[in-house]
């Protein structure tokens, strides 16, 4: 079947409907052909036609013209001026009215602009008397009834020009017949003719002087305290008389008289405006140096929760940490700057916790001033926020202010309070405490630039997540722009701040432990041991750089038996350089009363042909057991060979290795025990052989389950000696000997009296049990830690060398290293 559209008597009613605001088309409801279309368009356009959710219309401009109708469906301008006259939708100030007032142009021009005067009533009844009297008298001396007409009756009706010029100088409102000077027309106009609206009530008046008389009748009794004098009117009155359209040019309209004394004493006392209180930039009372720091967006929140509406900083603030409002939806488009404020933190100890704070120069006790004029900014994990002083110490007597936050005033504290201080800090911005955390642990990987790239990656994650809040925001915005046909700018989001350079959060570890050095040097010089070990390294000094470069030859460290460190010093030699080293350790023995170490680990130095040793002559008076370090022993056989990519290298160091030391029995019988019974429930009950069960056994499982110990000195002698006969004509097969034979000839005549040095001291126990058993199969083994030789500080060397990036460092590490 063939579609038809309506009929045109269906659209003539609906665009009727539309005109007078009645009708909303909505989504399919639209009218096809182009003529019901432009029509549309022309109602939509025109300026009579009531906006959605508006309920009248304004048929007037500002100089009491009426609004031309520009679709044809709407009253014509003569019509809508009398229908609006008519049914008082705008109330017109009487004639008798604006004569009982007795204003003058200034007292016109003051109501325009308060818009609240209330006057008092039994001055006005007096003026009115008067002005009544005044106007009786003039009316029967011209033998005519004086009305005048509101401003949109009488001859505006039928002239539409606002006004018609007369003779002379002089101008006749179109809108009320009135006769005056060209200089005062926009004064008549304001006074009589513009639409006011009401602040108290919101209701509508004509001019200046209609709405004086409604807040004479209506809102008199509301105004509490006087009002100042008023001047008399000076701009004369229109009145018209019912038998003629208007006065001649010639003669002047009658003035109202002013009141009289009797008048003036009876009225009761006048009453003043009732103001509002001035709005309140809160922004101002902000420090200036503030500004620098803290965003556009932060700073008014920030204000509201420091100061109250006079300026006054706040006294009962108990919080340390306060969060920034969440975004407002609201009609305008979204501030991207709201979705990237900060939080603050609020450091006041005196204010908050009334801790007493003294004078760092006098000892007195101080007092806080104000707030600290400067903020800080500091990085977080994942986002960034502001560091804001409450307090602002000073001292009377020195006058001098004081940064809250400075070591000297967080000494004074209680550690309580101290570590709720959430930052460390540098020059210009601060770390958060958990961020440096993550730089103390000393793991492999762990570095300052591993930490930098990890928080830039999470804070740009943080960034991106507000980011996306932001568009979303702005798009659900954009749809209801799109209901509302209204178009709306959106500004980019804020570009990503990266974070500073791995060089910074450097400067920031050692800061940090700068401010705990005296905690640091008392853990270290707290440590003791049974079993010393000395050891020196030129790794580090490799890496001295600036002006302590070729200051220093040797790193030399002090250990004990569990790997922790006593000492390190930086020396020019490994000689006597060491003495105050080695002093300094007897002193912290004798201080904390413990009784000298059992033995001495050394890779140098061990012995002596006079009968005391230059380690002995360090230590005194100590007499302590001191024994070279094995694993230094064995390289010193290394120069006997031919070189050490010879592939019988790592056999004949093994061979030597078997001809110093021996397993313990029983520790191999109970690992041998343990694999078996492991191997024959791995293999569902099989039961393996002893060769099976020997090269099931790794060489790790031997160093950690297994007790080792010296074989002694002439047993090692004979043991080397056959080593040594054994492997004097052995090659490769190139025909390249292992052994250079003059050169092992002369190490091992020399190393012979070494051999006492390297047995292990008797009495002493060097292997001590962690504790924490292994079961293998249905056995437990002990794991054992050997506190032999000075293997720990060579792996603690390692340590120090990796510890620091780079090739070079200044002399700030030597604090943590």
């Amino acid at each position: 079947m063939t579609k038809t559209g309506k009929p045109d008597a269906y659209w003539a009613g609906v665009m009727s409907l539309y005109a007078q605001g009645k009708y909303t088309f909505t989504t399919g409801k639209r009218p096809g052909s182009r003529r019901w279309r432009a029509v549309m368009l022309r109602i939509a356009d025109c300026p009579l036609t009531p906006l959605k959710g508006q309920t009248t219309v304004r048929k007037l401009d500002i100089f009491g013209k009426t609004i031309p109708c520009k679709c044809g469906y709407h009253q014509s301008a003569e019509k809508a001026g009398t229908a609006a006259s008519s049914q008082g939708q705008l109330r017109a100030p009487q004639a008798s009215a604006a004569t009982q007032f007795g204003f003058s142009q200034s007292a016109g021009k003051a109501a325009f602009s308060a818009g609240q005067l209330c006057l008092n009533s039994a001055e006005s009844l007096q003026a009115s008397a008067g002005a009544t009297a005044t106007g009786s008298q003039a009316s029967a001396a011209a033998g005519k009834a004086v009305t005048v007409p509101g401003p949109q009756t009488g001859v505006a009706q039928k002239t539409p020009a606002l006004c018609r010029m007369s003779e002379g100088k002089s101008l006749t409102c179109s809108l009320c017949s009135q006769e005056m000077m060209c200089e005062d027309y926009t004064q008549h106009l304001s006074d009589y003719h513009t639409q006011e609206q009401c602040e108290q009530c919101g209701a509508k008046a004509w001019g200046a002087f209609g709405l004086l008389q409604h807040i004479e009748e209506c809102h008199l009794l509301t105004c509490p305290t006087d009002l100042p004098d008023v001047a008399a009117p000076t701009t004369p009155i229109a009145q018209e008389t019912t038998q003629q359209p208007s006065d001649p040019p010639d003669v002047p309209a009658p003035v109202p008289a002013p009141p009289t004394a009797h008048e003036t004493s009876l009225a009761p006392p006048r009453h003043p405006l009732t103001l509002q209180p001035p709005e309140v930039n809160w922004v101002n009372f902000l420090p200036k140096q503030f500004t620098r720091v803290i965003q556009p967006a932060d700073q008014e929140w920030i204000t509201h929760i420091l100061y109250d509406s006079t300026g006054q900083l706040k006294q009962n603030l108990s919080n340390n940490w306060f969060h920034p409002p969440s975004p407002t939806k609201s009609i305008s488009p979204p501030d991207p700057h709201n979705y990237f404020r900060q939080r603050m933190f609020l450091w006041a100890p005196m204010r908050m916790w009334g801790i007493p704070l003294k004078c760092t120069q006098c000892n007195r006790k101080m007092h806080h001033s104000g707030i600290y004029t400067k903020a800080r900014e500091v990085i977080d994990i994942d986002s960034k926020y502001y560091l804001v002083g409450g307090d602002y110490p000073r001292c009377s007597k020195c006058m001098i202010p004081v940064c809250p936050w400075s070591i000297d005033i967080l000494k004074q504290l209680d550690p309580s309070h101290r570590y709720k201080f959430p930052a460390v800090l540098t020059t210009h911005l601060a770390l958060d405490r958990r961020c440096v955390a993550m730089l103390r642990p000393r793991t492999l990987g762990n570095s300052s630039s591993y930490l930098q790239q990890a928080l830039q990656e999470i804070h740009s994650e943080e960034w991106a997540r507000r980011t996306i809040d932001y568009l979303t925001d702005c798009e659900v915005h954009k749809k209801s722009c799109v209901l509302t046909q209204s178009e709306a700018l959106y500004q980019p989001p804020p570009p990503f701040s990266p974070l500073p350079l791995a060089q910074w959060f450097e400067t920031v570890h050692a800061n940090d432990i700068l401010n705990h050095l005296d905690e640091l040097k008392g853990v270290i010089t707290s440590t003791l041991g049974r079993i010393l070990k000395l050891d020196s390294t030129k790794k580090i000094t490799k890496k001295l750089a600036g002006g302590i470069e070729g200051t220093a030859t040797w790193m030399s460290n002090i250990g004990n038996e569990f790997g922790q460190v006593l000492n390190s010093v930086l020396t020019t030699g490994e000689g006597a350089g060491l003495d105050d080293l080695c002093q300094g350790i007897v002193k912290r023995y004798s201080d904390a009363d413990e009784p000298q170490p059992d033995a001495i680990y050394v890779d140098r130095d061990c012995c002596s042909e006079t009968g005391v040793g230059p380690i002995l002559t360090w230590f005194r008076p100590w007499t302590s057991t001191v024994r070279l370090d094995i694993f230094h022993f064995m390289r010193r056989f290394t120069k006997g060979l031919t070189t050490e990519h010879h592939p019988l290298y790592g056999t004949f160091c093994s061979k030597l290795s078997t001809c110093i030391f021996e397993w313990d029995k029983e520790d191999i019988h109970q690992l041998k025990e343990a694999k078996r019974a492991e191997l024959k429930k791995k293999h569902q009950g099989h039961v393996p052989t002893d060769s099976q069960v020997l090269s099931s056994i790794t060489s790790s499982e031997l160093v950690k389950h297994c007790r080792r110990r010296t074989r002694g000195v002439e047993e090692t002698r004979v043991l080397i000696k056959q080593l040594l006969d054994s492997m004097w004509d052995l090659t490769d097969t190139s025909g390249l000997h292992l052994i250079n034979h003059d050169s092992m000839s002369l190490v091992w005549e020399v190393q012979q009296k070494h051999l006492p040095c390297i047995q292990d001291p008797p009495g002493v126990q060097l292997y001590t049990n962690t504790g924490s058993g292994l079961e293998k199969g249905d056995k437990t083994l002990d794991v054992l830690r050997c506190g032999r030789g000075s293997s720990s500080l060579e792996s603690f060397h390692l340590h120090q060398c990796g510890f620091i990036p780079g090739k070079l460092k200044h002399s700030i590490f030597e604090t943590f290293c």
